[in-house]
């Protein structure tokens, strides 16, 4: 039983750096995790090594929040006329 759990332990340890090899791989990150995950998995790294491209993922950036301020206006001028109350364009309740 103790050899199987071997095995099985190193076949997961083994996935597991062959997905983060790739992984880092693809978000072109260099450094100690991907030197150790390259070194884990192999031989099969090797072939993700010639086959991946580096940093072929693009980097996403969240946008700028210039409509988040207007959008909430928006919500609350919308949830005032849905309850009744009376709104002025400039967004304060009158009553």
């Amino acid at each position: 039983m103790s050899h199987f759990l071997q095995i099985l332990l190193g076949a997961i340890v083994w996935l597991v750096a062959n997905v983060v090899y790739v992984d880092l791989r693809r978000k072109g990150l260099h450094g100690f995790t991907r030197f150790a995950a390259f070194w884990a998995g192999t031989p099969t790294t090797w072939i993700s090594f010639f086959v991946s491209h580096e940093g072929g993922v693009p980097k996403v950036q969240a946008p700028e929040d210039d409509d988040g301020l207007a959008l909430l206006e928006e919500i609350r001028r919308d949830r005032a006329l849905r309850s009744g109350d009376d709104v002025d364009p400039g967004g304060l309740e009158t009553r």
